[in-house]
């Protein structure tokens, strides 16, 4: 019982890592508004604000705004000058 609960956590984890970087979306964080991180798959946009990032699943927390590869209609903002 724990080896098949072990190799489930591990599938898990697999399941959870991020493409490579050719498989993103075409578009997907533009240098100029945001970095991709190496393992999770997200943007992390650059100008750190609630309205840093805009789209259907934006994240905001810990002063932090990113967003996911899968969703298709977010993007970083430019931070206002």
């Amino acid at each position: 019982m724990k080896l098949v609960l072990y190799f489930s956590m591990i599938a898990g984890v697999v399941a959870m890592q991020a493409p490579d970087k050719a498989d993103y979306p075409p578009g997907f964080c533009p240098s100029e508004t945001g970095t991709p991180t190496a393992t999770t798959g997200e943007c992390m946009c650059n100008w750190q604000d609630r309205r840093g990032c805009e789209g259907s699943k934006c994240m905001y927390q810990y002063g932090l705004a990113w967003y996911h590869y899968s969703c298709a209609d977010c993007k970083c903002i430019a931070e206002p000058k």
